[in-house]
């Protein structure tokens, strides 16, 4: 059995540095995710919340970024009770656009935290989806 890794593409009308400004200004990152604290920058913690009642959703440490083509983030929410996972961002420029990949490593391995997997996978797959309206 394979550890579970969430992996997910989408194509962007919009050039990679406009993408990468929506992946790290924290002006930005609640249009389209969770309000930020803010801008992610490499080595910082950052805490995400939500934009209806500024609850914290997830929070983290941007542990690596290579501005506009890749970033990586220590990542948890809630339910992993302070178990890190990763995100990996990865920004190529395309015809009339940009390609954004996300991968989400480090999740649940048990049967016990599948519900959780399947949860985070619907929820990038709505926040993605979300940058196309930006």
């Amino acid at each position: 059995m394979t550890e579970p890794t969430i992996r997910k593409s989408v194509y962007l009308k919009a050039d990679p540095q406009t993408v990468w400004d929506h992946l790290t200004r924290a002006d930005l990152l609640g249009k389209w995710f969770h309000r930020a604290d803010q801008d992610l920058r490499e080595g910082a913690d950052f805490t995400l919340s939500n934009v209806a009642d500024g609850d914290r959703m997830c929070w983290g440490r941007v542990e690596e970024m290579q501005p506009i083509h890749y970033m990586r983030w220590s990542f948890t929410v809630g339910p992993l009770n302070g178990e890190m996972t990763t995100v990996e961002w990865r920004l190529e420029p395309a015809i009339g656009g940009s390609r954004l990949s996300l991968e989400h490593s480090g999740l649940p391995q048990d049967a016990e935290g599948f519900g959780l997997v399947l949860a985070l996978d619907k929820g990038w797959h709505g926040f993605l989806l979300n940058l196309h309206e930006q």
